[in-house]
């Protein structure tokens, strides 16, 4: 993470002496905050079979009323396939750490270790899994990247867990798979619109029998500094060792996507530099991939409602994500400790703006 080179912005991690911080039961509950505020909480998953699946639930509060989305996809066994829609009847749990709405339900445990979610799309898309806590999570400093001198024009927050166990089962255009694996959750909250936030984000979520990373990085606009914000994670055996700030993300060569204007990554490296949180041993990650399986395209404007899309038309933006599954292999070392070479299954997001 660059250390912040705007005056009103406010990076997570640097706002604390505490680089590490708990995810906490108040952590997991729902704020729908007020004004331009937008709040996910989605779950990532690799199933034992090889397959993919993700499922978020979005609450918005851009436009002129609130916006209930699904998204959710599966990638394997000869599928690619992406659903999303409006709900309606948003509901929360009186502790507002489980909610409902008419066609899906995230709800937490009371001790604040398992998650139980159900989605029902018409007939083409059922899903129902556990998703279970793996060792703790965790958030950057308090969790939050403030932006305006006074940090009140808006923030960014992410908490994580890192790696959780999944079990379920998802039935999508007339066939059934199950979801039994590893993923990893997060709960997002973005307190101003997108596109004033960042120009890139990129996304990592890698799984091994031994070996679990998270990274997620944006790159602020360049009102506030063009600064790259960047939080990972690396578990080893079912154990957060560690959090880190201090990693890269490289586009190592790329093309040209006529259709967006965007250059697209055709080799990309991913560095994780910290120290482990109980032994303070320095530890150091790389992965490099040469991403053969583009899952997806999405063009951002045409899967979001008709006012949110005009308000950032109006900015120019014209958002694609790119999202990519495909085997890789990772290098992690640990102090002095020979090098832990393994491989697994790598989802992988690049986002751009404008």
């Amino acid at each position: 993470m660059a250390a912040a080179t705007a005056p009103s912005l406010h990076v997570a991690g640097e706002l604390t002496n505490e680089l590490y911080s708990d995810v906490t039961a108040r952590d997991l509950e729902w704020t729908l905050a007020s004004g331009s505020a937008t709040e996910t909480q989605t779950f990532y998953m690799c199933t034992d079979s090889g397959h993919f699946c993700f499922v978020q639930m979005l609450h918005s509060n851009i436009g002129w009323y609130p916006t209930i989305q699904f998204s959710a996809r599966f990638f394997g066994d000869g599928i690619n396939a992406f659903k999303l829609g409006n709900m309606s009847n948003f509901k929360l749990s009186s502790d507002r750490r489980s909610a409902t709405t008419d066609g899906m339900k995230i709800e937490l445990n009371p001790e604040c270790t398992k998650y139980t979610v159900s989605l029902v799309h018409t007939n083409e898309l059922l899903i129902s899994f556990e998703f279970e806590r793996v060792d703790r999570g965790f958030k950057i400093g308090e969790g939050k990247t403030f932006f305006g001198s006074d940090k009140s024009t808006g923030f960014v927050e992410h908490k994580f867990w890192p790696k959780g166990k999944v079990s379920g089962n998802v039935f999508i255009n007339g066939k059934h798979f199950d979801l039994n694996g590893v993923g990893l959750f997060v709960h997002a909250l973005q307190g101003m619109r997108p596109h004033l936030i960042a120009t890139r984000w990129n996304f990592v979520d890698f799984h091994s029998d031994e070996i679990a990373l998270s990274m997620l990085e944006f790159e602020t606009t360049p009102a506030y500094g063009s600064v790259k914000v960047n939080q990972g994670s690396l578990v080893v055996n079912d154990k957060l060792v560690g959090v880190s700030v201090k990693n890269a993300v490289e586009f190592l060569e790329t093309e040209l996507d006529e259709e967006t204007g965007y250059r697209i990554p055709r080799e990309i490296s991913y560095t994780w530099n910290g120290k482990a949180l109980e032994s303070e041993e320095a530890f150091k990650v790389n992965l490099k991939i040469r991403p053969q399986t583009l899952m997806d395209k999405i063009d951002v404007l045409n899967e979001i409602p008709y006012v949110i899309k005009k308000l950032v038309q109006a900015m120019v933006a014209k958002p694609y994500i790119y999202q990519w599954y495909n085997e890789a292999t990772a290098e992690v070392i640990i102090g002095d400790k020979p090098p832990i070479i393994v491989t697994g299954k790598l989802f992988n997001e690049a986002t751009f703006i404008y």
